[in-house]
């Protein structure tokens, strides 16, 4: 089920991601396998957001 809420959360993560190393790399990574996987991850503790990344996952 495509919810458009996380979605927008997720690609935000990811935009910011890229805006901080303005690398295309970071910002195709951060979104492959459906934002499942370590990039995206990697990305949420730099941005210290990981205090919201069991959040994230179990969405």
């Amino acid at each position: 089920v495509y919810d458009r809420a996380i979605f927008s959360e997720l690609e935000h993560v990811c935009d910011d991601c890229y805006n901080l190393y303005r690398n295309s790399r970071v910002a195709s990574g951060c979104r492959s396998n459906c934002y499942s996987n370590m990039v995206i991850r990697q990305c949420m503790e730099d941005l210290l957001l990981m205090d919201n990344f069991e959040e994230y996952a179990q969405k």
